[in-house]
């Protein structure tokens, strides 16, 4: 493999040239599990029915009480499944970080133990890691899908776009599910992996992701991002932790005040509306106001949506 002259340090052409062929690169596909036995199969068969052939499958059971375990062992030897030391439960970033650490190919995609993929989803987030060397990361948009596979909406608007703006994906977490990311290992390799001390992992990388190289969209409909009861939902300790990932980020990069401000405003709004639906209606009151002084544009706006 050789080094793209002007191309980012870890940014290579892909693809191993042996004798004269070409061997599509290595891609691998970590399923991170916890009592996943109600959709682990499905998961599991869309990737196994992917139209792209050069895939490592590993599992990680984060501990199931259920019968995750049995169910994925009828899928050896064509995965791996890895557990933590004692069968611990540890989350889902040291969970993806465990399978990173045991793999080697040059590509990662993440699926959720829930979610499925459409066929040709692999393949064609492949072709543009090969055709555009500074990307580090592409996502593709889905489908939000019900207990029963039928699609319920779109995960993106078909007006959506790419921006490749510094500091878009901080303010505004537009990848609504890991599944439908894969990213360059030797991104990984130069930033770090998940960040597990916080509950908000998969948008505190992207974002570090989004600081050293370019974001890729594929607007078609390539992941399935499954809606349904006992899913783990946000509290409010996540939206707290996204305090920390703004303030580690602006240590690390120059995004500047206006960006702090209006991703600041967006945080405060989302404390509004968990503690409004909770019923803690003075806390919700104060967080809307801090959300409106710190961005009136954006606070008007959110206003009339409420009214309308």
């Amino acid at each position: 493999m050789r080094l793209v002259p002007g191309a980012p340090a870890w940014s290579r052409l892909d693809g191993h040239d042996r004798g004269g062929m070409v061997v599509d690169p290595k891609v691998t596909v970590i399923i991170t599990c916890y009592n996943s036995s109600r959709f682990i199969r499905k998961t599991m068969d869309s990737v196994l029915n992917q139209t792209y052939d050069n895939l490592e499958i590993v599992a990680t059971d984060d501990g199931s009480k259920d019968d995750t375990r049995e169910i994925l062992g009828g899928y050896l030897p064509r995965i791996r499944i890895l557990h933590h030391r004692g069968n611990a439960n540890l989350g889902e970033g040291p969970s993806m970080n465990l399978a990173i650490n045991e793999t080697e190919s040059e590509f990662i995609a993440f699926l959720d133990h829930d979610d499925i993929w459409y066929p040709n989803k692999i393949k064609e987030q492949v072709e543009i890691f090969q055709r555009y060397p500074d990307v580090a990361l592409v996502y593709t948009n889905g489908y939000v899908i019900d207990e029963n596979d039928n699609i319920l909406y779109k995960l993106l608007p078909d007006d959506f776009q790419e921006e490749t703006v510094p500091g878009k994906i901080l303010v505004n977490c537009y990848i609504r599910t890991p599944s439908s990311v894969m990213v360059r290992r030797n991104v990984i390799n130069q930033i770090g992996s998940f960040n597990t001390d916080l509950f908000t992992v998969d948008h505190e990388l992207w974002v570090r992701m989004s600081e050293v190289g370019r974001f890729f969209y594929l607007p078609e409909y390539l992941t399935g991002y499954r809606s349904h009861e006992g899913q783990k939902s946000l509290n409010r300790e996540m939206w707290e932790d996204e305090f920390i990932l703004l303030r580690e980020a602006c240590k690390r990069y120059p995004y500047g005040v206006d960006l702090k401000r209006r991703r600041l405003a967006v945080l405060y709004y989302r404390l509004g509306e968990f503690d409004w639906k909770h019923n803690i209606r003075v806390r919700a009151l104060k967080n809307y106001f801090l959300a409106g002084v710190l961005d009136p544009l954006r606070g008007i706006q959110w206003v009339i949506k409420k009214v309308l």
